[in-house]
């Protein structure tokens, strides 16, 4: 498995539900349920600017009532608030 932001191949397994840290860049990714995705990157954009070396990348792969969607993009760690989706 790569990672989607870097193509790093070396991860660390976060949680049970496969969803992985990059240990190159930080950047998470993984398939889970929708609502849990939301435990490691909140549905909310946030209103106040962080320097760009502080964000990292998201990837999620999410089932949800809806079927099959993806969320990913740019987030705060600090926050957990998304700056950027796409």
């Amino acid at each position: 498995m790569e990672c989607p932001a870097c193509s790093h191949s070396e991860h660390t397994s976060i949680v049970s539900c496969s969803v992985y840290e990059c240990k190159s860049c930080g950047a998470i990714h993984g398939q889970l349920y929708l609502g849990d995705s939301y435990r490691f990157v909140k549905p909310t954009l946030a209103t106040l600017e962080v320097v760009p070396e502080k964000l990292c990348y998201f990837d999620f792969e999410c089932v949800g009532s809806a079927g099959l969607s993806r969320r990913h993009g740019w987030y705060d760690p600090a926050t957990k608030l998304i700056h950027q989706v796409g």
